[in-house]
């Protein structure tokens, strides 16, 4: 019996992986579908490590390997992932498998015949994965979602009907509908996250979308004055170094 745990945010990945190793000639258990790192920790904390690992890279809440910087792996780990194949291939170790999405049914029979005759290693270098796939991210990809808290319910909210990001004790998105959530990310991983057709950082404190400026103003000293939708609670400003690129942004 091959203990399998799955890591995957999309309900249609999973239940496509799930019917592939159904047709496996192994005996395969599932015991446990995790979509998120925060759902990792809690499994991972309370539960004994599984034989085999199918680990998307980018979940709704961060990327997956940061479930592994704190805990020492000692299975195989098979990344099921959109990024770019050459880059995949370029960093590329012996002791971890990568198939590339859509799931093929011989792709997943080439990885449970590498665990079967162990030619996935047990002793996998973690820091080496974290070193070479930190910097990388999907081809043409942003973020698309953010898994946030709403008192006891975790809720999934689409980054486009995000208005605005904000940094003062911690980090916050605030929903169109006006609801703020505090998310784990800084505004400078926000940055490289966001598809900056549709957002901007228009100073340190904030990164707005285009459709919450709702007006703009020519205020003293060169600076713009933005008021946004839903309305911030304090006044926001673009300075005056900014503003010309801030413009340009707008302009497209």
């Amino acid at each position: 019996m091959i203990k399998v745990l799955i890591i995957e945010d999309e309900k249609s990945a999973f239940e496509n992986l799930k019917r592939i190793l159904a047709l496996m000639p192994q005996e395969i258990e599932i015991v446990a579908w995790l979509q998120s790192v925060e759902q990792g920790h809690e499994w991972f904390n309370s539960n004994e490590m599984p034989d085999l690992i199918f680990l998307d890279i980018q979940l709704s809440d961060d990327l997956s390997f940061k479930l592994f910087e704190d805990r020492q792996i000692d299975v195989p780990i098979v990344f099921t992932t959109a990024y770019d194949e050459f880059a995949i291939q370029a960093f590329e170790l012996n002791s971890i498998a990568y198939i590339l999405k859509p799931i093929e049914k011989e792709k997943i029979e080439q990885a449970l015949n590498k665990f079967e005759t162990q030619e996935i290693k047990r002793d996998i270098p973690m820091q080496a994965v974290l070193e070479k796939l930190s910097g990388l991210r999907p081809k043409d990809a942003v973020k698309e979602r953010f898994l946030v808290h709403k008192g006891d319910e975790l809720i999934v909210i689409r980054t486009a009907e995000i208005a605005y990001f904000y940094r003062s004790d911690a980090t916050y998105l605030v929903h169109e509908n006006g609801e703020h959530y505090a998310i784990k990310y800084s505004l400078e991983q926000l940055e490289k996250l966001l598809d900056a057709n549709h957002f901007y950082r228009i100073n340190r404190q904030m990164i707005s979308s285009i459709h919450a400026i709702a007006k703009i103003s020519l205020w003293f000293n060169g600076k713009l004055k933005i008021e946004l939708t839903p309305k911030f609670e304090e006044e926001v400003f673009v300075s005056r170094e900014k503003a010309q690129a801030f413009k340009a942004w707008i302009d497209v």
